[in-house]
């Protein structure tokens, strides 16, 4: 299991159907998408069906599993499946333990009569359903009309009088058919309805029952009495509440308003009215008359109809009027037959003639002709069913890989090479290409999780005929927000190659770059003091037109006015004076503190060197700036696809945040050839030229005024020095006279001391030579005293000697006795 990196994410990496192994073992909160909508995949319907099985509209990580699980059964050598297949699919590549799908294999190439047999495709397939399709018995459980010739006339006429009945069901062929649920419908809605019209027929030998009271008229006349009843009704219900409160009466036909309202001479205004209107005008006596005079001209020919055929009938023929209890008694002579009418089985059987459907239900022989019918249609079944399943596998084989690398990762949306399976498109507008762009059902509700992606973003409603249009949402990702805004026409490519007309429908607006985020807190500030500064142009201009209209409107009354004397202003309500003068005032003070500040840094700025003004200017620049850049590099690090995705229904694991390189891919602008002449130089860096010329040039210019200042210094140096040199040398010159007559004094001097030296000498050598006289004296002195020590000591010595001698000489004592 090998992982990459992939955009700011580590994704897993699939490259062949071995790898296919990996996702079933992998942790799905490592999946970058769990789940989709199925509808914005680009890949054959087919597809779509295998992955989404239970048609739910969404493709989930187990339905994917399901799928891979499936496949790998299928193929024998998973490690040969590449997103390279070439669309051929070699027999010996199916798994052997799928003989089923190689005997299907081998008969669709059969019939394709196909000249090399060692591999099928999904076209060959497809033309196999197609000539299967064209069949009378085609597999598909549906039996046509020219099938059921094939087993007999009658059985087609009976299936005919079937799919009168039921509707049908599409066949393969196009034409419409029948199931055997089809066939028992019918025989059973025949059953009922004949049940029920048996139930209502009048017996043998009678002229009416309780069901048909009036005999075979009764349907007509019930039809009668029923479309009359709501106004007969009304009548009654009117005639009642008047004979309990006659204030009604004005009420009970129509306001003087709506009579005066419509025309006469309209006859639609004039239906309308009379249909307003009740059957005729309420009375206290609650009698509803038969007299036709009476009744309101619209409903004339049916009451007409009612007294002749019903009411005189029924209740004499010398009645003048109806009571309701008379009418209940009509109503209730037919509330056998409506009843009947509710329990009315099997209506859509009615549809056949009476004598088919009793014909249909007698036929003994339409069991086994829809049981012969059943058994050819099922021998080409099995082989169809067979034939799906190679060609689920060839659809596998063909998206399975690259459908993965578009949902458990993502590689493909990040390779500017490729477009990724959920992609529908570009757009081309306000000059730019916009290369990633999603389908959008619902663009209100998808900004609501849009927003969260801090994305400029564009909903883009593409037009592709007259009355079709489709919406897609584009994430603006590099230069700036442009020009771009709601109603801003482009050009949408989409992934198929073909060309429609785009409108921008919605926009969220967020910075796209560090520029615009750098700057969009002044902006907003400057909105906010354009729109008080608009405020205040408006109420000025107001003011003015208003006092300017007053003044042009009636010149003679002002001219004939007298003069009034101004009004005193009113205090204030805080006691503090005018507003308009603590305006001014407060007006004066921010001027002189405008003023103070620009006279101290015009004052600061002219002692300091343009060097130093232009590293003031841009060390100001960088404290101010670089918070706001800080916050803006922050801001655009946390933009994320992901949120983009999930407001289209994706469940998304991964944080798809944006480098440079995808801002850049994601969105670009249109390139001109290289050998063009006259192409536009780019601004930022134009700007970028000007400002270093202007940065370069004032402080070359001031490099040159310091230089300047340098040599007048330097000039002004020299003359000092030569000054203080010539100085020194008459200083010197006068330092040399005093010492030479100092040094003549002085050697007189020495002269004198060393004659005083000289004499001082004398003295002492015949001092000295005294002296020494005298030592001489005192050194033979001490000689004879030393000598004479001398001599007393060897003396001494030798008596010591001889007294030893003589005591060693003398005999021993001898021992004491005991």
């Amino acid at each position: 299991m090998e992982f990459k990196k992939v955009g700011k994410t580590y994704q897993l990496f699939v490259q062949n159907g071995q790898d296919l192994k990996d996702v079933l073992v992998l942790d799905e909160a490592l999946w970058g998408a769990t789940s989709a909508p199925a509808s914005i995949f680009s890949f054959d319907p087919a597809m779509t069906a295998i992955l989404d099985p239970g048609k739910t509209g969404r493709i989930t990580s187990n339905s994917v599993k399901d799928a891979i699980n499936w496949f790998l059964a299928k193929t024998k050598n998973p490690a040969s499946v590449t997103q390279d297949f070439n669309g051929e699919l070699k027999l010996t590549d199916i798994s052997d333990d799928a003989k089923p799908l190689i005997e299907s294999a081998k008969h669709i190439l059969e019939e394709m009569s196909a000249s090399d047999r060692t591999f099928i495709t999904l076209k060959q397939i497809r033309d196999y359903f197609a000539v299967v399709a064209k069949r009378p018995f085609n597999g598909d459980g549906v039996v046509s009309l020219t099938g059921a010739e094939a087993i007999s006339a009658d059985f087609k006429t009976i299936l005919t009088d079937v799919i009168t009945v039921t509707g049908g069901t599409p066949d393969a062929d196009g034409t419409i058919g029948a199931t055997e649920k089809n066939l028992q419908d019918f025989l059973a809605a025949a059953r009922d309805y004949l049940a029920w019209l048996d139930a209502g027929a009048i017996p043998a030998g009678q002229a009416k029952s309780d069901i048909m009271p009036m005999g075979t008229d009764t349907p007509a006349y019930a039809s009668l009495v029923r479309a009359i009843t709501p106004q007969v009704d009304q009548f009654f219900k009117l005639s009642g509440l008047l004979g309990f409160d006659e204030r009604i009466e004005p009420k009970s036909m129509a306001p003087e308003a709506k009579v005066n309202a419509f025309d006469p001479a309209n006859q639609p205004e004039v239906d309308a009215y009379l249909q307003s209107l009740p059957i005729a005008k309420p009375d206290a006596s609650n009698l509803l008359s038969l007299d036709l005079n009476v009744i309101n001209p619209i409903y004339r020919n049916q009451w007409n109809d009612v007294t002749i055929k019903i009411l005189k009938p029924v209740l004499g023929e010398d009645i003048t009027a109806i009571s309701p209890e008379q009418w209940n008694q009509v109503k209730a002579l037919f509330a056998p037959y409506e009843a009947y009418l509710a329990s009315k089985k099997g209506g859509d059987a009615e549809k056949v003639p009476v004598e088919r459907l009793r014909a249909a239900l007698a036929d003994k022989k339409l069991p086994d002709m829809s049981a012969d019918a059943a058994a050819r249609d099922k021998l080409e079944t099995d082989f169809v069913n067979a034939a799906k399943e190679v060609e689920k596998l060839l659809l596998l084989h063909t998206y399975l890989l690259r459908f993965v690398n578009n949902f458990v990762s993502f590689p493909e949306m990040y390779d500017p090479k490729k477009r990724a399976m959920f992609e529908c498109g570009s757009l081309v507008i306000d000059g730019r290409w916009f290369n990633l762009a999603f389908p959008v059902d619902n663009p209100a509700a998808h900004q609501a999780l849009a927003k969260k992606s801090l994305l400029c973003m564009l909903y883009v409603e593409v037009t592709k005929a007259p009355g079709s249009t489709f919406n897609v949402c584009i994430p603006v990702t590099f230069g700036s927000q442009g020009n771009l805004d709601v109603g801003k026409r482009g050009v949408f490519f989409s992934t198929d190659g073909h060309q429609y007309d785009a409108k921008v429908t919605h926009f969220i607006s967020n910075p796209v770059c560090i520029r615009e985020a750098m700057f969009a807190p002044f902006i907003k500030l400057w909105t906010i003091v354009e729109g008080k500064i608009e405020g205040w142009s408006s109420n000025a201009e107001k003011t003015f037109t208003g006092n300017f209209d007053k003044a042009i409107s009636s010149p003679t009354a002002l001219a004939q006015a007298p003069a009034q004397p101004p009004a005193p202003a009113a205090p204030a309500a805080n006691g503090k004076g005018n507003d308009k003068s603590g305006m001014l005032l407060g007006a004066s003070v921010a001027v002189a503190a405008l003023g103070s500040a620009f006279a101290f840094i015009s004052n600061t700025l002219s002692n300091m060197s343009a060097n130093a003004i232009w590293v003031t200017v841009l060390c100001a620049i960088l404290v101010l700036l670089a918070p706001i850049t800080i916050l803006a590099m922050i801001k655009l690090s946390k933009q994320d696809l992901s949120s983009v995705l999930e407001g289209s229904g994706w469940a998304i694991n991964l944080r798809m945040k944006l480098t440079t390189r995808l801002r850049g891919q994601f969105t670009n602008f249109g390139k001109y050839p290289k050998d063009a002449k006259g192409k536009p130089m780019n601004r930022a860096i134009l700007w970028t030229i000007i400002i270093l010329l202007i940065i370069g040039a004032s402080i070359g210019v001031s490099c040159y005024r310091e230089h300047r200042q340098n040599l007048k210094e330097q000039a002004e140096k020299a003359e000092a020095a030569k000054k203080a040199a010539e100085e020194a040398a008459a200083a010197k010159k006068a330092a040399d006279e005093a010492a030479a007559a100092k040094k003549t004094a002085e050697e007189a001097a020495a002269k004198k001391a060393a004659e005083e030296a000289a004499a001082k000498i004398v003295a002492a050598e015949a001092a000295t030579a005294k002296q020494a006289a005298e030592a001489d004296v005192a050194k033979k002195a001490i000689q004879e005293v030393v000598a004479k020590k001398a001599a007393e000591t060897a003396e001494a010595k030798a008596a010591a000697a001889q007294k030893a001698a003589d005591a060693a000489a003398a005999p021993a004592p001898a021992p004491a006795q005991k």
